[in-house]
């Protein structure tokens, strides 16, 4: 494998959300059994000849005169005749006179090794052998040298660093993976979790800082026994950028029947539990916005259609377009549908084209390329799942006919890119325009109006539903109350006038009106004072303080006025909507003088 197909390979395992896994090998048994468990690299490092020959673990660490050799021998002779298809990374002593960088980097291509990587490394050395080796020519330097000149080579890297200003250098020399040693200080300490959390702290940001000089190096660790479980672990992938570990003894002490194999498998299977556990957390917090459809309130009849509506809708995959007034609780509706619907589990993706200039919608919704980069557009984030246009009818003539062909054809390609990418995604629009009267002033593609208007909602404006705004009330406060843990309420007055007021802004208005008051109220009551001026005006002198009592007969005045409107003043068919004898409806309808205009009383 070369460079390019290395990373490719890592690439696609990180896209897939794998954990990438190393292991740090000193004989071919050892390497094989790595591989059948599922490795992604394997590094031929002296420390694994060490460890096999039972000699002290600290000798692993010197950079010894023989460390090359003892590598080249076993690496070249027991581990690439036998692995073939992962990275094979010779783990080089930098320091060793016996060899030049070059000479080195070109044996280690000769014996078969696909990679390189500087170990053993003097970052784990400290104290006065560290300054001796500095002061002699022999220190972190050396080891930055020979991994520049392999980069130069176009031989896979991986380097070991320590700290933060080691971690940089390495990466400014772009070295494909850089691997956060933790050292066998470390790996003898308890899994105590200060230690822990100091270790996680310290990964993160100098990844952190790293990433920002090459956005495009693998982060990896290398902790020994510390990070062995299955928490710990979990804590440093989720909390941090790393996206893979490399071991070596803790894959040999660990505690399944001390198997390379299995051990290895089984670190393996942790990027799939993760992902697995994370699925699961995403599709539980997704299933519960299936409930979203509770969130549209109401006990009115437009309300209870509207939900019987969102509902069927939601069982077909058509295109939908939603109408309504501003602040009428569109969104609402749209969420309501895809948590409803068999893509609930899939992305639902947003986007608001609002007077958003020509030139950004087309990058926001199809993505782009530039040097090299890759940037996907809400096609793409949303494919499998919803995508949201809000605003629908404010898009530009151009990006309309691009949706069209997208629609039709199911695939599209990203600006500046030669990919074709296909495409699965049900869209629903919002507008507060007559679409087809648009049309017909040619500002919207009839075309693009057919294909997303398969299914239609209107949703109610709130003036056509006066009935339902108590519930609103209540439920907005509620809401306040327990976020601000205070105890308001509305006064009499300010409900009647609630009640009398056409809201032009709908709920959204309401909402805006309610925390108005609830900011400036006194006492624990919203009075009309409280109010934005003019809602004083719906209030007559004459009314009563005392509009509890009266608030049923407010709410039954409104609906009675509202079905008489729907069926054209047929009071048979209101009296059987709303379940009343003729006489008690008619008894009701003289209460509320609720004739219609001309109508003998």
């Amino acid at each position: 494998m070369n460079q390019s197909e290395i990373k490719s390979y890592l690439k696609r395992q990180i896209d897939d959300n794998n954990l990438v896994v190393g292991v740090a090998v000193g004989n071919g048994r050892s390497a094989k059994q790595a591989y059948e468990g599922g490795a992604d690299i394997i590094l031929a490092l002296n420390a694994g000849r060490y460890r096999m020959s039972g000699l002290p673990s600290i000798a692993s660490f010197l950079p010894s005169s023989n460390s090359n050799e003892l590598v080249f021998d076993f690496g070249s002779h027991e581990i690439t005749p036998r692995i073939k298809d992962i990275p094979i990374v010779f783990g080089a002593c930098a320091q060793d006179y016996n060899y030049t960088h070059e000479t080195l980097i070109d044996l280690a291509i000769k014996k078969g090794f696909t990679g390189i990587n500087n170990f053993p490394t003097v970052s784990l050395i400290d104290g006065q052998y560290r300054e001796y080796l500095e002061e002699n020519g022999e220190g972190f330097i050396e080891e930055v040298k020979l991994m520049e000149k392999a980069v130069q080579k176009g031989l896979f890297t991986i380097a070991f660093a320590v700290t933060l200003e080691e971690a940089i250098q390495m990466a400014k020399i772009n070295v494909d993976v850089l691997c956060l040693h933790f050292g066998w200080t470390y790996s003898s300490k308890s899994k105590d979790s200060h230690d822990v959390e100091v270790l996680v702290q310290k990964t993160k940001f100098i990844f952190d800082e790293v990433l920002k000089i090459n956005k495009n190096i693998i982060p990896m660790i290398y902790g020994g026994t510390l990070i062995s479980d299955y928490t710990t672990m979990t804590k440093f992938f989720e909390e941090t950028k790393v996206k893979g570990y490399i071991g070596g003894s803790v894959f040999e002490i660990f505690p399944v029947e001390n198997s390379i194999k299995e051990a290895t498998q089984q670190f393996k299977g942790i990027s799939h539990i993760m992902k697995l556990e994370e699925e699961n957390r995403s599709l539980k917090k997704k299933l519960l916005m299936r409930d979203s459809v509770k969130d549209i309130l109401g006990e009115s009849e437009e309300i209870k259609n509207l939900i019987t509506t969102i509902n069927k809708t939601a069982e077909y995959d058509s295109n939908v377009l939603v109408y309504g007034e501003s602040g009428s609780g569109k969104d609402l509706v749209v969420k309501a549908i895809h948590y409803n619907s068999a893509r609930a589990a899939q992305p639902f993706i947003k986007l608001n084209l609002s007077s958003m200039p020509a030139e950004n919608v087309v990058k926001e919704l199809f993505g782009y390329e530039k040097e090299g980069q890759i940037y996907q557009g809400k096609f793409e984030l949303a494919n499998g799942g919803t995508l949201f246009l809000d605003n629908i009818h404010e898009m530009d003539l151009d990006i309309q006919r691009k949706i069209t062909s997208i629609i039709q054809d199911e695939k599209f390609n990203r600006v500046n890119g030669n990919e074709e990418i296909p495409i699965d995604v049900r869209i629903i629009g919002t507008t507060t325009e007559n679409i087809n009267d648009l049309v017909e002033k040619g500002l919207f593609r009839k075309d693009l109006y057919y294909l997303l208007n398969i299914l239609t909602i209107k949703v109610p404006s709130l003036r056509s539903h006066k009935e339902d705004i108590p519930l609103y009330v209540e439920t907005f406060l509620n809401r306040l109350n327990e976020k601000n843990k205070r105890h308001v309420t509305v006064s009499d007055d300010v409900m009647y006038a609630f009640m009398q007021y056409d809201w032009p802004g709908n709920k959204r208005e309401l909402k805006n009106v309610l925390e108005r008051g609830f900011v400036l109220c006194e006492n624990e009551v919203i009075e009309l004072s409280c109010l934005p001026y003019g809602f004083g005006e719906y209030v007559p002198p004459n009314v009563t303080s005392n509009y509890i009592k009266k608030s049923v007969d407010i709410i039954e005045k409104e609906m009675i006025l509202t079905e008489l409107k729907k069926y054209n003043w047929n009071r048979t068919r209101v009296a059987e909507k709303l379940k009343l004898s003729r006489r008690t409806l008619y008894n009701k309808i003289k209460k509320y003088n609720l004739f219609k205009e001309n109508e003998k009383k």
